[in-house]
């Protein structure tokens, strides 16, 4: 129950009980008043009459007793007159027992009137000759008795109903800040820290607004620190100083990552680049022109890379830059190789001498298969390199790949099927387990995340690493996504929770970016609120980065159906951390870059720590992919990380 109701219910209280005190003791009051009144008249008219007949020395004229009599109690002001001898004979009577006009019954029986009977004496010289006995009419005193009481009555009510009002008024005034510090704590818990521009007036809230407003401001202040110290050390451990790219270190964890992702990285480019010429640029020109030459290249380089999704380019050691092109097809690298000596050709020195500045890439294709790691693939990098620098002018080469005809087999099935349409009974779904690492399982919700799957011809299953590029490619990601979904809401309507809790579903980002799509799984969303709560709706960060407003209102939109939200493949990009307080998720999964080599790697463990805590922070639960070991788990359970994913925890099933 709000304050505000309290107060009032009880102020209402307090006034139903004044109300009924004051108008019971207007009433006995008045009451008492005119019982005393017919008293003091009874008696009054008893000790007249009784002279009246002793003087007219006419007491034993029973005739004239009987006119003075009727005189008087004609008047309408008395029940009853007896005139008595001295052996209580009845001499006279005069009675009358006429109802009582303008009060109801039952305020009579309510409230009865005594009416004492008054005696006198009537003389006969010095001798007693007769007794009067007079009783007031008490129609009068009940006639007066509902009239003050009904005005009083009247008078109490309107009295309590305007100082309710004003009570009401006051209590508003007083309260209204209190809504708005509710309103305060509620932004803080999404984030949002505003302070109250008007402080109330009443001493004890004014004290309790500026507490507020000086913890939302020390709030604010903590995540901001936070935020910077996280930013500033994954800068000094992860990324160039000179370019702002990603250093060799962060480069070759990443890469990793990807060689032992297939999901993720079944098939792409690895391109070397380096600038022949630039230690005898930097040595003539000095290290300020020879950064500023490293930056141009960059950004020339980073032109390249835009025109590519999910590429990655990062600064190596000296004038060596590597960039890692996903999902490209082997034809398309000559093509690649054009684009990277053509960016560069402007930060070319003429004439062209052994000293000059020229540029020259190695290109290698990769195709996941077993054995592959990084130090393979960039000897054979190296090896394209070398050829491309062997040529004296800015050229690249391209390092023959294994012919796999099974691999292009499977490309040119994915490639019909995606053409003609995609059927549903081609979909299938596999649920990899999510483990809890700080709580016990019965108070964790996030069970599982759904993995897509392509049933080949021949009944096996085709991962997504190998189909989601065809895909995007055929613009049919929308209509992957929407198999997905029903097919995940089916299964929770028909057999219940997977795994015993929550399911998340990745969404692609042509899908969280269009209107129409979000408002399809909305109506699916909301038509099934119990299975909604199940659902967690997870899109990559590189989605995200790109598209920050449409991915909030998706976001609003999606929670309206009880449905929560998640981020994957968090720290993927090189996007400051600073974007999650104005975005309303419940969990961020670290991308597997971070997890692999965990243990070894200290600079990992202090951001992922970092992290953790800004997340917490801003109440988003932080989970983990690819644990491998034992070893990886407990790890992240040490960095307060809420969740596990990997195949220690279990695989796809």
């Amino acid at each position: 129950m709000k304050l505000s109701r309290l107060l009032v219910s009880l102020i209402s209280l307090l006034w139903v009980l004044v109300f009924i005190a004051t108008l019971a003791i207007v009433i006995d009051s008045t009451k008492d008043y005119l019982e005393k009144a017919m008293e003091s008249h009874a008696q009054d008219t008893a000790t007249s009459l009784g002279l009246s007949i002793t003087h007219s020395g006419r007491v034993k004229d029973i005739v004239t007793v009987e006119r003075m009599t009727a005189a008087i109690f004609d008047r309408g002001y008395y029940r009853e007159i007896l005139v008595k001898g001295m052996d209580g004979k009845e001499l006279v009577a005069k009675r009358v027992e006429q109802a009582v006009a303008g009060v109801p019954p039952w305020f009579i029986g309510a409230f009865p009137l005594a009416t004492p009977r008054m005696n006198a004496i009537v003389m006969d010289g010095w001798r007693q000759a007769a007794t009067i006995e007079v009783v007031s009419h008490p129609g009068h005193a009940y006639a007066e008795l509902w009239r003050v009481s009904v005005r009083s009555a009247w008078v109490l009510l309107f009295v309590a109903i305007a100082s309710l009002a004003v009570v009401l008024v006051v209590l508003r005034l007083a309260l209204r800040p209190l809504d708005e510090m509710e309103a305060q704590a509620i932004n803080i818990a999404k984030r949002q820290f505003a302070v109250l521009p008007r402080l109330p007036w009443a001493r004890e809230l004014h004290r309790v607004a500026q507490a507020m407003n000086a913890m939302c401001v020390a709030v604010e202040r903590m995540l901001t620190e936070q935020t910077e110290l996280a930013e500033k050390m994954r800068k000094r451990a992860y990324v160039d100083a000179v370019t702002g790219l990603m250093n060799r270190n962060d480069f070759s964890e990443q890469l990793t990552h990807l060689i032992g992702a297939p999901t993720k990285f079944a098939a792409g480019a690895l391109a070397l680049v380096r600038i022949r010429g630039f230690a005898a640029y930097n040595e003539k020109n000095g290290r300020v022109e020879g950064d500023a030459l490293l930056k141009r290249t960059a950004h020339l380089l980073g032109g390249v890379c835009s025109r590519h999704e999910r590429s990655m380019l990062a600064k190596l050691d000296g004038p060596e830059f590597a960039i890692v092109v996903p999902d490209i097809a082997e034809a398309d690298l000559p093509k690649l190789g054009d684009e990277l000596i053509g960016a560069l050709a402007e930060i070319e020195e003429y004439p062209r001498t052994d000293q000059s500045v020229m540029a020259h890439a190695g290109i290698v294709h990769y195709k996941h298969r077993e054995g592959a790691s990084f130090g393979k693939l960039m000897a054979a990098v190296s090896s394209a390199l070398a050829v491309a620098q062997g040529r004296g002018v800015p050229a690249w080469h391209v390092q023959e790949a294994e012919k796999a005809e099974e691999a292009q087999a499977i490309f040119i099935e994915i490639n019909g099927m995606f053409r003609v349409g995609l059927p549903s009974e081609r979909v299938a779904l596999q649920y990899q387990p999510v483990r809890p690492c700080q709580v016990a399982e019965a108070e964790w919700d996030y069970r599982s995340e759904a993995c897509v799957r392509i049933l080949g011809s021949d009944g096996t299953l085709i991962r997504a690493g190998l189909f989601i590029a065809t895909a995007k490619r055929l613009g049919a990601l929308q209509l992957l996504d929407r198999v997905v979904v029903e097919k995940v809401l089916q299964h929770i309507a028909t057999h219940g929770p997977i795994k015993g809790g929550a399911t998340a579903v990745n969404l692609s980002v042509d899908s969280i970016i269009d209107p129409a799509f979000v408002e399809w799984l909305h109506g699916k969303l909301a038509a099934q609120r119990e299975v909604a709560r199940n659902i967690i709706v997870e899109v990559a960060e590189h989605a995200i980065i790109g598209h920050l407003e449409a991915v909030k209102a998706a976001f609003s939109r999606l929670r309206e159906t009880g449905a929560r939200l998640s981020i994957d493949r968090f720290g993927q990009s090189t996007a400051s951390v600073g974007y999650l307080r104005g975005l309303l998720v419940d969990y961020i999964k670290l991308d597997g870059g971070y997890t692999r080599g965990l243990v070894e790697s200290s600079d990992r463990q202090f951001f992922v720590q970092a992290l953790v805590g800004i997340a917490h922070g801003l109440g988003i639960q932080v989970l983990t992919e690819y644990i491998e070991t034992e070893q990886d788990f407990q790890m992240a359970r040490s960095l307060m990380v809420d969740g596990a994913q990997g195949y220690y925890i279990g695989r796809p099933e």
